[in-house]
């Protein structure tokens, strides 16, 4: 084994470790319950809960690569909570091997491996890397086709300008806002008024869009499924958000030594960034090209998104997984190739590692909103189950977990205001998932003898303290206990007599 190659397998061995931490404990929450038990019900099932017109619009927002994927990795490996999440392990390392690749041909082999290691540490980078979501997937993509765009700007080989346009098009089956990111790189060749690449680069344009072209017919549908989305329109600090949570990790971190640290380390590394850029730039260095493609993408398709969000919002920090990898190119450049004081990088390195452990400390132990221990909670409703019992929600997010934890359970749940942003489980994605919302609490709880209710704090909170559920609740039924699994609550109501309780929403206070 060569000495280059020892050290890229000690950061894979490393990136491996780190994601394999926690990686069954951690509870699957909503979004990662759905892509295991929308998965698992095969292609044309998926097809129909996705593009059948509700309203107008499709019934959900996202295609189909990933959840195909998933579908066929489940029917080898099961569906374990650590099985399922493997997929996006594997994904992440691959992405790890295609950032090293990548910055080494930007820059040299030593800034490879740097972007390597951080991308190996960085808790970001392992908290999509350890989510059953598409994510990881969607930076494998992205990487391997900026790899591609490189390799093929500089060997003018067509091979690479075909991988290029089949990857770009596969990015747009796992997540529409890769958009955004391939937007960024098509404008490079007309920024740097390349003709001749611009040339290469639409033809392999057009292959993605041949091969995307049978969902592309759909986009517009899926995109009126945004329209009342639960996404929030950005601010203007949502950049700086944005580059914090490439650091640490996407979590309502308040907690004030995390925050500090993290906002101290990010403050040194774009003070240091931008001056040593401006620096390369001004003297027109042999980097200077090369580093400004790097910030480039880092940074256009966040602008790109934001300024969309102004008219509908799509600002998902998530999507921007791409955009926070090639940023760690730019940082390992500045650690490697921008000539600091060896006392400077050393400051720096000691402030990001007390910001990479704390990060990695928290996303490892999140065990609240909307990560609550659901599996504990399945099985201590399970241990006490009557028959005649049920469990219902006070919406969908607590109920696809519990669901995925314990499919014997009678579970029902009320489904969210009509209309709102947080309405987007669709009729048809319901069928296919054969779990479908009742109007208000009275009808979900189906005249039953005891009810487990089950409802975030922060709902409670949201409702000004008072849920009409809970309110319905305490008058046609007793109240006998109620457990907190963090901020998780599960009260149990008995009925007062036999009577059946009639499923009439008008009922409810």
């Amino acid at each position: 084994m060569t000495k280059l190659r020892l050290p890229l397998l000690l950061i894979l061995l490393l990136a491996l470790g780190l994601r394999l931490i926690a990686l069954s404990s951690r509870t699957l929450w909503y979004d990662e319950a759905f892509a295991v038990l929308f998965s698992e019900k095969g292609l044309s099932a998926m097809l129909y809960g996705t593009l059948t017109p509700v309203g107008g619009a499709a019934a959900d927002v996202h295609p189909l690569l990933y959840y195909g994927l998933l579908d066929g990795w489940m029917r080898i490996f099961g569906q374990s909570v650590a099985a399922v999440r493997l997929l996006s392990v594997l994904c992440g390392l691959l992405t790890i091997y295609g950032l090293y690749l990548l910055a080494r041909e930007l820059f040299d082999e030593r800034t490879g491996l740097v972007a390597a290691l951080i991308a190996a540490v960085a808790p970001f980078s392992v908290q999509y890397s350890q989510e059953a979501r598409m994510y990881a997937l969607l930076g494998l993509l992205l990487i391997s086709a900026t790899y591609c765009f490189i390799k093929g700007w500089r060997t003018y080989k067509a091979a690479y300008w075909i991988a290029f346009g089949v990857l770009a098009g596969l990015a747009m089956y796992t997540q529409q806002l890769a958009g955004f990111y391939l937007i960024a790189l098509g404008l490079v060749p007309i920024v740097v008024r390349r003709r001749d690449q611009l040339i290469r680069l639409a033809l392999s344009a057009g292959l993605a869009i041949l091969i995307y072209f049978p969902w592309l017919v759909n986009l517009p549908a899926q995109f009126g499924k945004i329209g009342a989305y639960w996404i929030a329109k950005p601010t203007p600090i949502q950049f700086l958000v944005t580059l914090w949570s490439f650091l640490f990790a996407d979590l309502p971190v308040t907690a004030m030594l995390p925050l500090i640290a993290s906002v101290i380390t990010l403050v040194l590394l774009l003070i240091l960034l931008f001056y040593r850029a401006a620096d390369t730039f001004r003297l027109h260095r042999k980097d200077s090209m090369m580093l400004a493609f790097a910030l480039w993408l880092a940074n256009v398709p966040m602008a790109l998104m934001w300024l969309v969000s102004q008219w509908r919002s799509v600002y998902l920090t998530r999507a921007l997984l791409p955009s926070g990898l090639i940023f760690y190119i730019a940082l390992a450049w500045l650690l490697t190739r921008a000539r600091l004081p060896s006392l400077i990088v050393g400051l720096v390195s000691v402030s990001w590692l007390i910001t990479i452990v704390l990060g990695l400390s928290i996303h490892y132990t999140w065990n609240t909103f909307p990560r609550p221990p659901f599996d504990t909670a399945d099985r201590a409703i399970a241990d006490v189950w009557q028959e005649g019992d049920r469990v219902v929600h006070a919406n969908k997010l607590t109920l696809l977990p519990m669901v995925y934890y314990n499919r014997t359970l009678a579970q029902s749940y009320v489904r969210d205001t009509p209309g709102s942003g947080e309405d987007t489980l669709a009729i048809p994605t319901q069928k296919v998932l054969n779990l479908f919302a009742d109007n208000c609490i009275s009808a979900a709880a189906h005249g039953s003898s005891r009810i487990w209710f089950v409802i975030f704090q922060r709902q409670i909170a949201e409702e000004s303290g008072a849920s009409p559920s809970l309110g319905w609740l305490n008058v046609h039924y007793r109240q006998v206990s109620v457990e907190a699994y963090n901020d998780l609550l599960i009260y149990l109501y008995e009925r007062p007599d036999a009577t059946a309780q009639q499923a009439i929403c008008e009922d409810q206070p």
